[in-house]
């Protein structure tokens, strides 16, 4: 669960769908027939509730403009005219999922029929009703589940799945020259499989502690569960207490109650020493209402001591809690990332969720702008890799540039 990190992001578990978003892929939106469609009006202020939580609260307008040439805000008549061509509710609710699909953000989508019971087992989960209280207040309306027809049976049907889809191993190691460099192939950030993985990737780790490289290699790994690599990468290799410190800006007011159930404190921006404030981009000062700095502190436990170099190979679908471990290694110096720049958008908490009162379609949105180390946008920069090489995963290592680079220098 990401309180102050991505611990929840356990819970963003739907890869496919962060790379969907990722890819900008076209699929319809499902839905239920509703007993009585939409009128014009109903969709009409659907669309001004949206255009309205958006402007006010969504992070990365300036971004998007800069990076996709898209200034969001300035499309509304264009939207309008999308949103009074939509004959039926299910051609309002594709119409209004291009709408937001122009954010252009991997985190940020209308949900569909088949993500909704993923993410209502998620968010109202008893475990953690407390912290999630304000995503389960989104799921649980009635008219939301009215709109999704939703009932409890496919509830239970969910649970007894597991969040993750699979319970097999999340990580693959070899020795790729024995004596000489250990592979550790990390495909998700699987939450469900700590324990368990963990204690594998332990063995390895004392198989392969006085090698003088160690690989490991997220290329692909859209995200998961930050508890993954904090306890199964880091813990055993840190060799003392390691810390990193991230900038965190929000807008408006609707994430309030979700940064406080996840114990987020805000402070005015006004409150931000001006110095400091000095070195970010005008967007910040100008557009952003609070701040909060999210410090990250990971202790060594029962270390490895393993002594060689750390390389993590990363690459453009790296994301989520991935990111924010590629984040994490190369402002802290444990490893080299090798490769090419990631997907971002991995620093903070959960995205947020809201529904649109008339029809109860539900949004999905990122809400935090971090900085990475050195004070640039996360989601506009991503993490550069320390050293750029050809990221494409070759069909054995003798033909994946990313290994051999690190095997030959």
């Amino acid at each position: 669960m990401r309180f102050t990190s991505k611990r929840f992001l356990v819970y963003s578990l739907l890869i496919t769908l962060i790379f969907s978003s990722l890819i900008g892929c076209a699929k319809e939106v499902n839905t239920t027939d509703t007993s009585t469609p939409l009128s014009m009006e109903d969709r009409l202020e659907d669309f001004e509730y949206l255009y309205k939580i958006i402007s006010e609260n969504y992070p990365f307008l300036k971004v998007n403009e800069r990076v996709n040439g898209i200034n969001w805000l300035e499309q509304k008549e264009k939207y309008i005219k999308l949103v009074e061509n939509s004959n039926n509710d299910t051609i309002f609710m594709n119409n209004i999922s291009a709408i937001v699909k122009d954010l252009n953000n991997g985190h940020t989508h209308v949900v569909d029929k088949e993500s909704f019971k993923w993410y209502y087992t998620v968010y109202t989960n008893p475990k953690y009703k407390k912290s999630n209280k304000p995503w389960s207040k989104v799921f649980k309306d009635k008219t939301v589940l009215k709109w999704y027809g939703f009932n409890e049976d496919e509830f239970e049907n969910i649970k007894s799945q597991g969040f993750f889809g699979s319970n097999a191993p999340a990580f693959h190691s070899d020795i790729i020259i024995p004596d000489e460099v250990a592979y550790l192939k990390i495909s998700q950030m699987n939450g469900e499989r700590v324990e368990e993985d963990g204690k594998e990737i332990r063995k390895f780790y004392e198989e392969v502690k006085d090698y003088n490289k160690l690989i490991i290699d997220i290329r692909g790994n859209g995200g998961g569960d930050d508890l993954y690599w904090m306890k199964n990468v880091i813990e055993p290799l840190a060799k003392e207490k390691m810390s990193v410190g991230n900038y965190i800006f929000t807008r408006g007011n609707y994430g309030k109650p979700f940064y406080k159930a996840r114990g987020m404190k805000q402070s005015p921006i006004s409150k931000l020493d001006k110095n400091i404030l000095e070195n970010f981009s005008q967007e910040i000062k100008i557009d952003f209402d609070y701040y909060h700095i999210s410090n990250r502190t990971i202790q060594p436990k029962d270390p490895i001591d393993f002594d060689g170099k750390i390389y993590l190979l990363v690459d453009k679908g790296v994301y989520s809690s991935s990111e924010s471990f590629a984040a994490f290694c190369k402002d802290s110096g444990l490893a080299t990332l090798v490769g090419t720049t990631t997907g971002g958008d991995g620093i903070g908490i959960d995205p947020l969720f809201f529904s649109l009162p008339n029809s109860g379609i539900v949004i999905r949105f990122s809400s935090l702008l971090a900085l990475n180390g050195d004070g640039t946008i996360n989601e506009e920069v991503q993490t550069p890799p320390d050293i750029e090489v050809d990221s494409e995963i070759g069909y054995s290592y003798e033909n994946d540039k990313a290994i051999q680079y690190v095997i030959n220098n």
